[in-house]
C-alpha cells in the first residue's frame, strides 16, 4: 500500500505539471495573438484590420466606428473573426461599382478577399502562437519536454477549432447579418447605394448645368462693384459629391475670398464618411465651418479642423476674414439617428442656450461682429439686435426673418438634401448654394442664390436680392 500511495501522489504532479504546461501555454499563446495577431487587410473596397480572438460563439464580427457593428453566425467556436473597418478606398469602389454588375463583382472581390484574409490572419495567428507558447514555457519550466508539449497543446486546440468551424459552417450567414447601433438603418442604406450608379450617370449633366449659370448672371441687375467681397456660403451638403464640384466652379467665377458653411457636411458623423468630405480643404480659400446637427464633434470636426485653410468656429469663436468679422458657435445636439427619439423641449433649451453664449461674447468683444453662423434657426433667435446678419440652415429649405436690425437668412441643402433623397418618390431638391457680396464696413450689399437642379433636373437659376429685399420678412415668434 504504500508503494501504491507514493505511486498516487507523483501521478497528480505529472498531471498537474501537465495541466500547468497546457495553460500557460495556452494563456501566453493567447495573449499574443490579441496583442499583435492583427494585421491591415482590404476587403472588396474596404480597408480592415482583421484579427482571430477566442469566443464561445464563434462567427464574424465587423466593427464599423462609430456606428456599431455587424455580425455573422458563420461558423460555431471557440474561434471569432472579428474585423474593424478603419477606412474606404474611393479608387477601389469606384472600380468595383464601375463594373458592367457591380453587384457580382463586389460580392466575388469581398468573398475572395476574406478568404484570402482569414488564411492569412490564421497563418499569423499559429505563429505567433507557437512562439509564444514556446517562449512562456521555456521560461516558467525551463525543460525542452514543456516547450514541446506547450506548443503541441496549442496546435491542437487551434487544429480543433479549425475542425470545429468547418463542421459547422454556414455559408448563407454571409447574407443574414444581425446589425447593431446606428447600422440597424444598413438594409435602407443598400438600396441607396444600389440607385447611385443612376445619379453618377447625371454628372456630367449637373457640371455642364452649372456652367449655364454664368450665362443667366447678364439677366440679372447690375452687381456690387469690383471693390465688393464676395463669401459662397453652403449648407447641409450631406455628403454629396457634387456640391464640391459645383463649389469649385462658383469659387472660381465670382473670385470667391471665403468660404462658409452653417453644417451638417455628414449624415451620421462617422469615421468613414471623413473622406467624402475631405474637398473642404482643396478650395485655395479660408473655409469657415460650424458644426450641424448630423456632425460629430469628436470626429467630424476635429477631422474638418485638421483640413488645409479651415477654420472651425465653436463655443463663440471670432475670426476675420477678407475684412468680415465672422463669430460662431457649433449645434449643441447630435442627432443623426432620426429613429432615436430625443426630448424636444430640452434640445429646444440647448439650442437657445447656444445662441445665447454666442450673444454673450458678441456683446463683450471689443469689435463689432459682422456676421453670426450657427446651424439651426432656435438657435439665431437671442442674436437679433445683436449682429446685422445671421446665417444658419438645417431645414433643406430657403428662408428669412428680420427683426430688431437683424436679417437671418436660411440656406437650403447645398447638397440637395444629399443621397438619402436616391431613395425618395418626391421631387428631388436643388443643390442651393449663395453668394454673399459685402462692403469695405463688412456690410452685405446683395446675395445671389444659385440653385442648380437635383437628381434628374436640368434647371438653372441665379436670383439676386438687395438686403433691403428682405426687410418685409417675418420677425422670429417671440415664444420660439
Amino acid at each position: 500500500m504504500e508503494g501504491a500511495s507514493e505511486v498516487l501522489p507523483s501521478r497528480v504532479r505529472r498531471l498537474g505539471y501537465g495541466v500547468a504546461v497546457v495553460l500557460v501555454a495556452l494563456v501566453s499563446a493567447g495573449t499574443a495573438v490579441a496583442a499583435w495577431g492583427g494585421s491591415s487587410r482590404d476587403i472588396g473596397p474596404l480597408e480592415t484590420q482583421l484579427s482571430l480572438a477566442p469566443s464561445l460563439t464563434g462567427g464574424i464580427t465587423v466593427g464599423v466606428p462609430p456606428l456599431g457593428r455587424l455580425g455573422l453566425d458563420t461558423h460555431a467556436g471557440p474561434l471569432q473573426v472579428r474585423a474593424t473597418v478603419t477606412g474606404i478606398d474611393p479608387a477601389r469602389a469606384r472600380t468595383l461599382l464601375g463594373a458592367r454588375n457591380p453587384g457580382r463583382v463586389v460580392t466575388a472581390q469581398v468573398t475572395a478577399d476574406s478568404q484570402d484574409a482569414v488564411a492569412a490572419a490564421a497563418t499569423r495567428a499559429l505563429l505567433l502562437g507557437l512562439a509564444a507558447s514556446g517562449v512562456a514555457c521555456a521560461l516558467v519550466f525551463r525543460r525542452r519536454r514543456a516547450v514541446l508539449g506547450g506548443t503541441a497543446a496549442f496546435t491542437a486546440v487551434l487544429a480543433a477549432s479549425a475542425v470545429v468551424a468547418g463542421a459547422t459552417l454556414r455559408t448563407e450567414a454571409l447574407v443574414e447579418p444581425r446589425f447593431d447601433g446606428l447600422l440597424v438603418q444598413a438594409p435602407a442604406l443598400i438600396g441607396r447605394v444600389e440607385s447611385f450608379e443612376a445619379y453618377s450617370e447625371r454628372v456630367a449633366q449637373l457640371t455642364s448645368n452649372v456652367a449655364r449659370v454664368y450665362g443667366s448672371l447678364a439677366t440679372l441687375p447690375a452687381a456690387p462693384g469690383p471693390e465688393s467681397t464676395r463669401v459662397l456660403w453652403v449648407s447641409d451638403v450631406h455628403l454629396n459629391p457634387q456640391a464640391f464640384a459645383v463649389m469649385a466652379q462658383l469659387i472660381e467665377q465670382f473670385d470667391v475670398a471665403a468660404i462658409v458653411d452653417t453644417g451638417d457636411l455628414t449624415d451620421l458623423g462617422s469615421v468613414p464618411e471623413n473622406r467624402l468630405i475631405s474637398a473642404v480643404g482643396t478650395f485655395g480659400v479660408p473655409y469657415l465651418y460650424v458644426r450641424g446637427n448630423h456632425d460629430s464633434r469628436a470626429v467630424t470636426q476635429s477631422y474638418v479642423a485638421r483640413q488645409k485653410g479651415v477654420r472651425v468656429l465653436d463655443d463663440g469663436d471670432i475670426v476675420e476674414v477678407a475684412g468680415i468679422r465672422f463669430a460662431g458657435t457649433g449645434d449643441p445636439t447630435f442627432t443623426p439617428n432620426k429613429q432615436v427619439k430625443t426630448e424636444r423641449e430640452a434640445d429646444d433649451e440647448r439650442l437657445r442656450a447656444a445662441g445665447e453664449a454666442l450673444r454673450d461674447t458678441i456683446d463683450v468683444d471689443p469689435a463689432p461682429v459682422d456676421v453670426a453662423l450657427v446651424h439651426q434657426p432656435k438657435m439665431a433667435v437671442p442674436l437679433f439686435g445683436k449682429v446685422p446678419l445671421v446665417l444658419d440652415g438645417h431645414v433643406h429649405e430657403r428662408g428669412s426673418r428680420f427683426g430688431d436690425g437683424t436679417l437671418e437668412l436660411t440656406q437650403g441643402s447645398s447638397g440637395g438634401a444629399g443621397l438619402r433623397t436616391l431613395d425618395r418618390t418626391e421631387e428631388a431638391l436643388p443643390l442651393q448654394m449663395s453668394i454673399l457680396h459685402f462692403d469695405a464696413d463688412g456690410e452685405l450689399l446683395a446675395v445671389d442664390d444659385v440653385s442648380v437642379g437635383g437628381l434628374g433636373q436640368s434647371s438653372v437659376t441665379v436670383d439676386r436680392k438687395s438686403p433691403a429685399s428682405y426687410e418685409g420678412s417675418d420677425p422670429p415668434p417671440e415664444d420660439e
